[in-house]
């Protein structure tokens, strides 16, 4: 059961990133540009999507638990552009979410029935969910399917703001 739910999980994943990647092509040279002023350029969008500096995804998800639920704090619209990603090459910021998926990918391929069903709380998914109380498949599925899908989105406002053609 773990395998089948790891597996939907990183083919769902793979599909956002493979379209990730696609909206990424050709925009070396528009990393500091947005689709419009006061929206997010592609160097912010991708510094949010690797999260803050130093940031581990696998050890927040260590931290579900079967009860005394750990309480994960999600604060969107927040980015963080450091001095060394505003240095960062488009390779760099792929090479750099890729490491984090397949980080996540990993952890999961090494988990049981039991502590995929780990669970956390999480404040802000009440609103969307009905609940903030989430599993680990779902968070996973979350960030990948919901959040990195969002971006994408946004990626590819800018691909056609700055004249790219559509991503294919």
């Amino acid at each position: 059961m773990a395998d089948a739910i790891v597996k939907d999980l990183r083919a769902k994943g793979d599909a956002v990133w493979a379209n990730l990647v696609y909206q990424l092509q050709g925009m070396e040279p528009y990393l500091d540009r947005s689709d419009a002023p006061g929206e997010w350029t592609t160097r912010q969008v991708l510094s949010h999507l690797l999260s803050e500096p130093g940031w581990n995804p696998v050890d927040k998800l260590k931290t579900f638990a079967d009860r005394d639920l750990p309480v994960i704090e999600i604060h969107p619209g927040q980015v963080t552009v450091s001095d060394d990603r505003r240095a960062m090459t488009l390779k760099q910021f792929v090479e750099g979410m890729d490491g984090l998926r397949r980080q996540v990918f990993a952890h999961l391929d090494g988990l049981t029935d039991a502590q995929l069903r780990r669970k956390a709380r999480v404040p802000l998914l009440k609103q969307f969910l009905g609940t903030e109380e989430i599993d680990l498949p779902t968070y996973v599925g979350l960030i990948f399917e919901r959040h990195w899908s969002d971006h994408v989105g946004q990626l590819a406002k800018i691909r056609k703001a700055v004249g790219l053609p559509d991503a294919k």
